[in-house]
């Protein structure tokens, strides 16, 4: 096994002595693309893996610069995209669990991509993007699947972004422990906890709020009887009312049958 590399800010990134899960690579991929058209098959898209990485720790996207190149898919675990604001702080402005293409979108060309980080344990394989785009236009169903994808997270991250222009902040928590149930759910996971894969401080980059507001927004919810709370994890008493009361939608449906 090679020896550990070092990113800018010290987060050691483990091409090689980190291992991916023994997962079915792209596996989740296809089963949220399925949601939107039938997928025969994960071969296809196997076909054009140029690698996997595992992280040990947070890691920014930029720590390992040959994999900018690169699409990249989660195979397990989260990621977000970020920004640094012009006074110094940051904004996150997206998040992307199992199966989530995290540095592309078919709405525009690929360009390499350095606001991205990786969560602690997760893993992802990567995408050569020339060899994806000549499938896609070989695959027409293949690309419009892809595209109705990245349409729904699209349409998805602008009713958090309205959400949270015009709700308060309890409403704003509320809407994005959601989005993070639909997230799990676009692979067929829908656990009544809720894992919440994020620190506190990510939690409140997030929700544009400053991370002691966040802890009394979370004090707030729980002695309202609106969530439970058990650590990093939390379950709505009543997840339904809840997503009626915000007139959440769900972007990524099951698609119908003919």
């Amino acid at each position: 096994m090679g020896h550990a590399k070092a990113g800018k800010n010290g987060a050691a990134l483990h091409p090689e002595a980190v291992a991916a899960p023994e997962t079915v690579p792209l596996a989740s991929l296809v089963s949220r693309l399925g949601k939107f058209s039938a997928v025969e098959s994960g071969d296809t898209l196997r076909s054009l893996v140029r690698g996997r990485r595992g992280y040990d720790r947070d890691t920014p996207a930029w720590a390992e610069r040959g994999d900018l190149a690169s699409i990249v898919v989660i195979e397990s675990g989260w990621a977000y995209k970020f920004a640094i604001m012009h006074d110094g702080r940051r904004h996150i402005a997206d998040f992307f669990g199992p199966g989530a293409i995290c540095n592309w979108s078919r709405l525009s060309r690929f360009e390499e991509q350095d606001d991205i980080l990786f969560k602690g344990g997760a893993s992802v394989t990567l995408l050569e993007p020339g060899l994806l785009d000549e499938k896609l236009n070989e695959d027409a169903s293949l690309a419009s699947t892809i595209k109705r994808h990245e349409l729904a997270r699209a349409m998805r991250t602008t009713q958090r972004i309205r959400a949270f222009i015009s709700l308060p902040a309890m409403e704003r928590t509320l809407l994005l422990l959601l989005d993070f149930a639909d997230e799990l759910r676009t692979v067929g996971k829908a656990p009544d906890w809720i894992h919440t894969p994020f620190a506190q401080a990510e939690l409140a980059d997030m929700l544009g709020l400053t991370a002691v507001h966040v802890s009394r927004v979370f004090k707030k919810l729980v002695d309202t009887g609106i969530i439970v709370r058990d650590g990093n994890s939390v379950r709505f008493t009543d997840r339904r009312r809840i997503e009626r009361d915000l007139a959440y939608r769900r972007f990524f449906q099951a698609r119908r049958s003919p």
